[in-house]
């Protein structure tokens, strides 16, 4: 009898059209969950008029999606312990494509419309941990930093694209029938049923066959024997408390790390919300307007990767306090008056809001052991979804109260400074394999 570790032999097989495949579905979920996150604020001009609502209750109706996430995130972390990855993916496009395109049939339920919201956005809320997961696990690993940062990018151009929809379909067809869109997502589901469950579980069941069918799929010189006994790394098994997080040295930068991701997507929150309606108040058109908010995204797509380079040469510290630093530059330069051309430079290069909520994820990871790592990326996870939660409804309070968008950029750049003094405090990453490998290069040099 041999000892076979799956993920030993997965970490260590070449790239093939099983791991593509992986890599492929998740990043059209990732894709459409991304069109569903921008949806209520493509539409959000057109629905104020339509249904005569205020600033202040489309604040509310646009952090449903968050709050459900929140809810979400518990729910269905739960849920993956029992019944899978695969499932718990499966059930999420179900809940978002389902419950979008439901708000389309409300027309005086502003309640019901909250509902579907929160029920969507649980959906939304498992979408980025599960797929990652995946990723992260089916992978080789000398291709894993490469796919996962190209995975995440999927969110970002769903984002893009959900504005450039609207152009076409809204001055035609109707707010309503950009919810109605996101029911087509239901055609990936039965791509979801043939990726392969997390190995976890498999081993935990004891699932011989399809843990033996997934590895010569993955490692196709892997011949499986009637004997083999399968495990999977000890990491993986193991499960630690919050509490864990503040122990050992842990404690200062996971409470930096809570700061970063709340006011990360404070920001990205009141942008994905409030951002078209915002750049229509300035006097642009809502065709104009949804065409610099798709820029926004547009940037963020294409800025990912340059700062994930400069996170690889600098560390991921220093690339985050330099972002947080230009962010803030950029949001000073959106409240002053200038021409068109100034302002669509200055909404691109914002996307770099989203480079930095991109690379707080792997920061974050960086500072913990295996054993721990999971437990300290979701609660940074649970942490910027109450700042998402919150934003859009003060930011329908500003706009209630008459702020002008000069005063919605000034004031968000309050949440970017915060994030720059907390990058510029935190400890280098204890776990980083690339950090370590950027000081001992330094070392040499000046050697």
């Amino acid at each position: 009898m041999r000892t076979v570790n799956v993920h030993a032999v997965i970490d260590n097989a070449p790239m093939n059209s099983f791991f593509w495949f992986v890599w492929l579905v998740t990043f059209l979920s990732m894709f459409l969950d991304g069109y569903d996150q921008q949806i209520f604020g493509t539409t959000l001009p057109t629905m104020m008029k339509d249904l005569h609502l205020g600033p202040t209750v489309m604040g509310i109706l646009g952090s449903a999606a968050l709050w459900g996430a929140i809810a979400g995130a518990i729910l269905f972390g739960i849920l993956t312990d029992k019944m899978g990855r695969r499932t718990v993916l499966v059930i999420a496009v179900f809940f978002f494509s389902v419950f979008t395109a439901a708000c389309a049939w409300i027309h005086t339920s502003i309640g019901l419309f909250a509902a579907f919201r929160f029920l969507a956005g649980m959906g939304i809320a498992t979408m980025t941990p599960t797929t990652v997961a995946m990723v992260s696990e089916y992978t080789p690993q000398a291709k894993r930093r490469f796919l996962l940062t190209t995975d995440g990018i999927g969110l970002s151009i769903g984002s893009f694209i959900g504005p450039l929809v609207g152009i076409l379909v809204i001055p035609t067809l109707g707010w309503r029938a950009m919810f109605l869109i996101a029911f087509l997502g239901l055609i990936i589901i039965p791509f979801i049923f043939r990726l392969p469950e997390t190995m976890v579980l498999n081993v935990k069941r004891g699932k011989k066959k399809t843990i033996a069918a997934i590895l010569t799929k993955a490692e196709p010189k892997f011949v499986p024997q009637e004997d083999d006994e399968y495990v999977v790394r000890a990491a993986e098994t193991v499960k630690l408390s919050p509490g864990a997080l503040f122990r050992d040295g842990l404690a200062w930068n996971t409470i930096i790390i809570w700061i970063m991701f709340f006011v990360n997507m404070f920001v990205g929150a009141a942008f994905m919300v409030w951002i078209p309606k915002i750049i229509n108040m300035m006097g642009y058109s809502l065709k104009n307007s949804l065409l610099l908010t798709s820029l926004f995204y547009s940037g963020v797509c294409l800025l990912t990767i340059p700062a994930g380079r400069m996170a690889a040469r600098m560390g991921y510290k220093k690339t985050l306090a330099i972002l947080y630093a230009v962010t803030c530059i950029f949001l000073v330069i959106l409240s002053l008056r200038t021409n068109v051309v100034i302002f669509a430079i200055c909404l691109f290069g914002f996307g770099f809001a989203g480079a930095i909520q991109n690379l707080t994820y792997p920061f974050a990871s960086a500072n913990y052991p295996l054993s721990v790592r999971a437990t300290g990326a979701g609660m940074g996870a649970s942490m910027t979804r109450f700042g998402g939660a919150v934003s859009p409804i003060i930011v329908g309070m500003l706009v209630g109260a008459g702020t002008t968008p000069v005063g919605i950029y000034r004031f968000l750049v309050i949440p970017m400074a915060i994030g720059f003094v907390a990058a510029t405090l935190a400890r280098r990453p204890k776990f980083d394999v690339q950090d370590s490998m950027i000081g001992k290069e330094k070392v040499a040099q000046k050697a």
